[in-house]
């Protein structure tokens, strides 16, 4: 296992990130989905040296697949063929145009919220299509699926498709097989395309299994990234992965070509030596983003007594149940205004977003201690 080097709170504010450079000098930032650790080794020793060969040019990903079959057959046991791998620019542009390829106008696409918020504007604005929403059900331990929900939206006439989200985004679940298989058979049965953004499946937690939705389902495509696992999202390549050959042949065949190659040429080379060569740096950054899940429960049962969370199963972002403070519907203005510290704003996720907010704490313990503790001393 590779060590896992921690950048200091005055080395991360050199960063020109959007994650740095949105707030003040004197705000925590702990919102958008970037890790505040050195970069891997090895994609930045190959990223050195394209520079050092003014290797600069455009993308040629045709090894993106097959490191990707290697890397998904290595950690989750699921065979990718290469051939059914398409290169884009990010997750978000796969999904768009993965639903304007395979799905029509007037068409409907199933969410499920408090989800990412650039969901609902991929679906109305890109896509152009109808959103329906089936919100998450809470349990009283996790986050679930409202399968009645489903069933009813999926036998509507204008569903064609579901966009969901796996591991999920804010509230860290990762479904079961059983879960998925259950999704599967309702999806066959009504004739519904499921989409699944899987871009957080590297980073699930030790002792909780990742099941692909691909491995389980049929007329469907994943897509994901190395991005958010390996901290390269600005170097920009995603990948759509389709179910079938029918599927794959349709999006090369109805995806413009300037979508098709606007994967990143460093972005190409870091995914391919992320997936062949990164999985020691992985397998630090993962125990250590349990370890901080752990930390968390017990800085907000101290400082925070008032909030609740789900325990994550996968990633660095936790879902913050604020309701109980009485802030107003997004607790995280005030925190902004009054711990200085940088949340996403709970309403953004959706109607059910009300009350709450999500914080990153894929950072230093040292750095989560500090944003908790100003969190809970704003409150006094």
């Amino acid at each position: 296992m590779a060590d896992l080097s921690f950048e200091s709170l005055e080395q991360l504010r050199l960063r020109r990130s959007a994650k740095w450079q949105a707030y003040d000098s004197d705000v925590i930032p702990a919102w958008v989905a970037e890790m505040d650790f050195a970069m891997a080794p090895q994609i930045a020793e190959a990223l050195h040296a394209a520079i050092d060969r003014s290797d600069t040019g455009y993308a040629w990903p045709g090894a993106v697949g097959e490191a990707l079959g290697v890397f998904a057959a290595t950690r989750w046991g699921w065979m990718i063929e290469p051939s059914d791998v398409l290169p884009v620019a990010d997750v978000l542009t796969g999904v768009g145009h993965t639903l304007i390829a395979l799905t029509d106008p007037g068409q409907a696409v199933v969410i499920n919220s408090p989800v990412y918020p650039p969901f609902f504007t991929t679906v109305t604005r890109v896509a152009h299509r109808e959103l329906v929403d089936v919100p998450l059900v809470w349990n009283g331990i996790r986050y679930g699926l409202d399968f009645a929900g489903l069933e009813r939206a999926f036998a509507r006439p204008e569903v064609s498709a579901y966009l969901m989200c796996t591991p999920q985004n804010p509230t860290g679940v990762v479904f079961s097989r059983a879960e998925l298989e259950r999704v599967a058979a309702m999806a066959e049965h009504f004739g519904v395309l499921v989409v699944a953004d899987e871009i957080h499946a590297p980073l699930t937690h030790p002792g909780v299994e990742f099941v692909p939705y691909l491995a389980v389902g049929t007329r469907a495509v994943s897509v994901l990234s190395a991005s958010k696992a390996w901290n390269i999202a600005g170097l920009k390549c995603a990948q759509i992965i389709a179910s079938d050959a029918d599927i794959s042949a349709q999006l090369r065949e109805r995806i413009p070509q300037e979508v098709q190659h606007g994967a990143g040429h460093l972005g190409a080379i870091a995914a391919v030596v992320a997936f062949t060569e990164g999985q020691p740096w992985l397998d630090a950054v993962v125990p250590h983003l349990r370890d901080q899940a752990q930390l968390l429960a017990g800085l907000v049962a101290e400082h925070l007594p008032h909030v609740g969370f789900a325990d994550p199963m996968a990633s660095y972002l936790a879902w913050l149940d604020c309701r109980a403070l009485d802030l107003g519907p997004d607790p995280a203005a005030f925190f902004l205004e009054h711990a200085r510290v940088a949340l996403n704003s709970g309403p953004t996720f959706g109607p059910s977003g009300a009350g709450f907010a999500r914080l990153n704490f894929a950072t230093s313990p040292e750095l989560l201690e500090e944003i908790i503790s100003r969190m809970g001393a704003a409150l006094r």
